[in-house]
């Protein structure tokens, strides 16, 4: 293996026996250096202790062997904010030695020069506080070079660079953070308590965090009073809540459908944001510390508010993203508008267009010199840097922008900074594992719901299950590396790559299994035809025999979904050619012998989706939009192989809600969705029917929740969903956060 290795954000140089993080390095003694050396050379294999006495400290030396070892190894865990108990990259196996668990990746030639900062000192792992497209995910320390290169070439010169302290990881499985203006206290978000996320207060200096709050929906978004005192945040239906930082009940502060509530600097006002109709009414708020009603900001008459606004110093003006209500069909931009009289200006900051989105803008602080600073982000993929730029009370920029700090992964929500210039934020870690959940007879759980024991390091989505449950179709991902399309056997345990070409890296995985686990339909790029929105390839249609062979393009600009009962038949999402949404999309179905494809689902103002056949082929259930936020699940008649028209279509649920993903039971007689909006979590629901009619009989229930493995408000679309007569499978987006801590100089 070559001399350097990289896994997740560090690399490891063993010929120069030294050990970074995103380029900087990190003081370790030689002997975990040497453990860490002997441990990636063979990944996922069990390295046994006496192998790893004789590597690190060989035949003739005598030391206390096994406290030499452990020393070493908590030391190794201690650089690499591992811990034993979740353990990120190095496993202990009782009783037999070690496992390397991270994906691995050598770098054979020598990489460009990372971002310079100063040594860190290892920090010793904090106990995980627990909360889940990113992270964990290995990115090349090169990559941050590359970035920073990017953002000085967009910035139109080299930016200058801050003298940074030691920084330390505060919280792991958390987000959100904050600091009171003195810079003692931090807050932030965490689901440690009950596996719903709640507001934590912690001394910046150490110490047990404190939980503030714990209402049953949850809270997200806090801020500091500016004396320390309170703390302002948004609970899981959006109303704004004030709570005193150390003891007592959360005060209502407004009812709202709010977010990224602020104190404003004399703490007698909070700014927020409404986000209402999706992106067709939001505005930025203020309201009392009192309560009382909402003020609408002068702002909302001319523009259309995007994201968070943010105070200025002085509380006398607010920076915002977004665009004029005369022009909507412009790119959003960062504005500055005074609270009382006068225009709003746009802010053109370096390299506005590369990296940008609402959450650019981190902060607009005020430094002990009295020089005004907004600190926004530039990222790249996954590689992300923060700069600061000066900023005179007029709102005017000056001078070049200066670089914080970099790293790679994602950058999270949640910056500040406090008077004493300490300076604190997230990042976050994205994965996707497959779920199952074992069904007795009649379609009802009869088990405890498990996580597929696959291998760390790789995301997994689309299951797809054959009818008898034995066979799983499904997607599996590694950063940077072209999506594959692979089959398991859940029975033996046998697994067998079945495609791994024509995909972009991240790019299309969705699977579905005939009913009788004999082919599996996949998708791969179209050589042409882009995604309006993203430019990215739009999909086509393959499938491929169980026992493997040459894929077979089935259809163009389309996704294959449910199977016919005896599998000669198969419905596919067709996409318009242009990547776009009018007219809408609809569903048909292609006759795999005789490969002629017919129209089969549409509605003539909305899209329909994901259409499964029941089991007995005598109907078809599906979603249809009704707008950016909602849609709904249907069901149709299918006579001869034809779907009724419209007006036979009997409406599951009402529309209220983003429901998706549906799926029949065996026996016909409920429908499985999912949903993030009925109960603020992704979701599983279920609607039972009426035996003959199909018509719902009561509303929907939750049939599993995972309120402790998802984010709030998350799409659900990220997931797909499948179901067998013995078993259901779902792949769940988790997200994890940490946030990190430092000082500048």
């Amino acid at each position: 293996m070559p001399g350097k290795i990289r896994f997740g954000v560090y690399e490891l140089d063993r010929d120069a026996m030294e050990l970074r993080r995103n380029g900087v390095p990190i003081r370790l003694q030689e002997q975990p250096l040497r453990v860490l050396a002997a441990l990636v050379e063979r990944p996922g294999e069990i390295i046994a202790r006496e192998e790893l006495q004789e590597r690190v400290w060989g035949k003739e030396t005598f030391v206390d062997f096994e406290h030499s070892l452990n020393k070493a190894v908590n030391k190794l865990r201690e650089a690499l904010n591992d811990e034993a108990g979740q353990p990120r990259y190095v496993e202990t196996v009782p009783r037999r030695g070690y496992r390397f668990i991270a994906p691995v990746t050598g770098l054979p030639m020598e990489q460009p020069a990372a971002l310079q900062s100063p040594v860190f000192e290892a920090a010793p792992a904090k106990p995980a506080l627990h909360r889940g497209r990113i992270a964990s995910i290995a990115i090349l320390v090169a990559f941050v070079a590359v970035a920073f290169g990017i953002a000085t070439f967009l910035l139109g010169r080299r930016p200058e660079k801050i003298r940074l302290v030691e920084t330390k990881r505060m919280a792991a499985g958390s987000c959100c953070p904050t600091l009171s203006r003195d810079g003692k206290l931090l807050a932030y978000v965490s689901n440690a308590g009950d596996g719903v996320g709640h507001i934590w207060v912690q001394q910046t200096a150490g110490g047990q965090a404190i939980q503030v709050t714990r209402g049953s929906e949850g809270e997200i978004g806090p801020d500091f009073s500016p004396d320390g005192t309170h703390i302002v945040f948004v609970s899981g239906s959006g109303n704004i809540y004030v709570a005193p930082t150390l003891s007592g009940e959360p005060r209502l502060i407004a009812k709202a459908h709010g977010a990224y509530p602020l104190f404003s600097p004399n703490g007698e006002k909070i700014l927020y944001w409404e986000d209402n109709d999706a992106r067709t009414n939001n505005k930025a708020m203020t309201v009392s510390v009192e309560g009382g009603e909402p003020t609408s900001l002068n702002v909302n008459r001319d523009f259309l508010v995007h994201d968070r606004p943010l105070w200025s110093p002085d509380g006398d003006a607010i920076i915002f993203y977004g665009v004029r209500k005369r022009e909507p069909d412009k790119p959003d931009g960062w504005w500055i508008a005074p609270l009382t009289g006068g225009e709003a200006r746009p802010v053109h900051l370096p390299g506005e267009g590369q990296g940008f989105s609402g959450e650019s803008v981190r902060a607009w602080i005020r430094g002990k010199d009295g020089a005004e600073w907004i600190i926004y982000s530039v990222t790249n993929g996954e590689p992300w840097q923060l700069f600061r730029l000066r900023v005179s009370s007029q709102g005017q920029i000056s001078g070049k922008p200066e670089l914080v700090t970099a790293g790679t992964g994602g950058l999270s929500y949640g910056l500040s900074v406090s008077e004493d210039a300490k300076l604190v934020y997230a990042t976050r870690t994205f994965t996707e594992s497959i779920y199952e959940i074992p069904l007795d007879s009649r379609g009802q759980k009869s088990g405890p719901t498990v996580q597929l024991p696959f291998l760390q390091g790789v995301d997994y989505g689309s299951p797809s299950l054959s009818r008898d449950g034995r066979w799983l179709a499904y997607g599996a991902g590694v950063a940077g590396e072209s999506n594959s399309i692979r089959l398991k056997d859940l029975i033996s345990g046998g697994d067998r790559l079945l495609d791994d070409k024509g995909r972009q890296p991240g790019g299309h995985r969705e699977t579905t299994i005939s009913p009788d686990g004999s082919k599996v339909t996949f998708e791969r790029d179209c050589k042409s035809g882009k995604w309006a929105n993203d430019g990215g390839p739009l999909p086509c249609g393959f499938i491929i025999p169980a026992v493997g062979g040459e894929p077979e393009q089935i259809c163009e600009f389309c996704t294959p979904r449910g199977f016919s009962s005896n599998g000669a038949v198969v419905l596919i999402q067709q996409y318009n050619r242009d990547g776009r949404t009018q007219p809408p999309n609809s569903i048909a179905a292609v006759d795999l012998s005789s490969k002629t494809e017919k129209g089969f689902l549409s509605a003539p103002d909305k899209g329909v989706y994901h259409a499964y056949f029941s089991w007995d082929d005598r109907w078809v259930v599906f979603k249809k939009v009704i707008d950016d936020l909602k849609s709904q699940i249907m069901i149709a008649p299918v006579r001869d192989g034809v779907a009724g028209k419209e007006a036979e279509w009997i409406a599951v649920t009402d529309g209220r809600y983003d429901d998706d993903k549906p799926q029949f039971s065996a026996d016909g007689n409920t429908v499985y969705f999912v949903s993030a909006a009925r109960d603020g979590y992704l979701c599983i629901w279920s609607q039972r029917l009426n035996p003959v009619s199909k018509r719902p009989v009561g509303v929907p229930s939750g049939y599993e929740h995972f309120h402790s493995l998802t984010q709030r408000n998350l799409n659900p679309s990220l997931p797909d969903f499948t179901v067998a007569r013995d078993k259901m499978m779902v792949n769940l987006p988790q997200f994890g956060g940490e946030i990190w801590m430092t000082q500048i100089e």
